[in-house]
């Protein structure tokens, strides 16, 4: 049998890694026992998202703390940041090299001093050479002043923006240029201009998320400069600072709004700005507080490529006809939808109704669906809101 170079063994590996369950995590840990070539091109992919397929989090902890110096060693010993009883390992590999997504890595040693988690950041700022993202802990301490910094963070894809320190932001914005997927929390009266100046520098932002509860137009002037390369938008508010954008959005496939609990000149803020404005890209619509007049419209321009309408806590039930004609006329490959049904004028009919109706309803419910001949091939799921 021929032998797979490593290039190609690379490959399969990587697609395995992003494809597999993470309760067959074992099937990519035994890839290290082949052998050393196997061994040797799985040990980066299984290491650059560390905590996903960890099977001791202590052990973990162990191999981590064996990279620091006998210097950083002793100095947590004096400082009975760790037991003075530890011995570091001896490491086959530089594990920590091919760190690249630290999301999650914190829950490794959220229980410890702080010093022993600013020891291990300086390790990952120092020894990685591309890190994509960051866990929220780290955020609280000041990497940018680590050593490494400049090259371990100029790749940084994606951020959770979660703290009001504006300096820490400012700092970041003289490194990274590559952030494509942001987090955003906005408090009312919050002084954001280190974030502004951040999300100013980057070169296009994909992906955005933001939870906010109050106005601030400095953040959404920034974001306006990405416009063209935003297709994820996310947002959950209490304002209505950001509507102005969504016309602007032309290459979105992407579009949640949590409109908190239906407030009717903001609801028609949104419909103002959304009407008569073609999303031709979209593909997934999640809406929650938002009129079904707004929803209406959206469906109604776009090029039939939703896959995905759910919405919840429409207020409107008056237009939920138009609702259900506009899905059956504009969502030609619909896989998922929220779709509206008056049961009761159906409830008459049904002589056993008193002995059972909760069943009744249910099973009527699955029944009628599953009678709509027009549905399209592609419809796989259903979410049904009775009246």
């Amino acid at each position: 049998m021929s032998k797979l170079n490593g290039d190609i063994l690379y490959y399969i590996f990587n697609d395995l890694y992003y494809s597999i369950n993470r309760k067959d995590k074992q099937s990519l840990h035994s890839c290290l026992l082949v052998n050393k070539l196997w061994c040797e091109v799985m040990i980066p992919i299984l290491w650059r998202y560390p905590y996903k397929y960890v099977y001791n989090e202590e052990s973990l902890l162990i191999i981590i703390i064996s990279h620091l110096s006998d210097n950083s060693i002793k100095f947590l010993k004096d400082k009975s940041a760790i037991g003075a009883n530890f011995k570091k390992q001896k490491l086959t590999f530089n594990y920590i090299r091919f760190c690249k997504y630290l999301d999650d890595i914190y829950y490794i040693f959220s229980n410890r001093s702080s010093l022993l988690k600013e020891e291990i950041y300086k390790l990952f700022i120092s020894e990685c050479s591309s890190i994509k993202s960051l866990c929220m802990d780290m955020l609280d301490y000041p990497i940018y002043q680590y050593p490494g910094v400049n090259i371990s963070l100029s790749n940084l894809y994606e951020l959770d923006c979660n703290i009001k320190e504006q300096n820490f932001y400012h700092e970041l914005a003289q490194i990274c240029r590559s952030i494509e997927k942001i987090r955003i929390l906005i408090h009312e009266h919050d002084e954001l201009d280190g974030l502004v100046e951040l999300i100013e520098k980057q070169k296009q932002i994909k992906y955005i998320c933001i939870s906010e509860s109050g106005e601030n137009k400095k953040i959404a002037q920034a974001l306006e400069k990405h416009a063209n390369s935003i297709i994820l938008f996310s947002i959950a508010v209490r304002t209505s600072f950001l509507y102005f954008l969504f016309p602007k959005l032309i290459n979105l496939q992407f579009l949640k709004i949590y409109d908190g609990p239906l407030i009717h000149s903001r609801s028609n803020k949104l419909f103002n700005n959304m009407i008569d404005e073609s999303h031709y890209d979209l593909q997934i619509l999640e809406l929650k507080y938002v009129s079904l007049d707004v929803v209406i419209n959206i469906i109604q321009n776009t090029n039939g490529n939703l896959l995905k309408v759910y919405i919840t806590f429409a207020d409107d039930r008056n237009k939920t006809t138009k609702y259900n004609q506009a899905i059956h006329k504009y969502c030609l490959n619909i896989k998922y939808v929220t779709v509206y049904l008056n049961i009761r004028k159906y409830l008459y009919k049904v002589p056993t109704l008193r002995r059972n109706r909760y069943r009744w309803d249910i099973f009527n419910t699955y029944k009628f669906l599953s009678s709509i001949k027009s549905a399209p091939l592609t419809l796989y799921k259903q979410n049904s809101i009775t009246s």
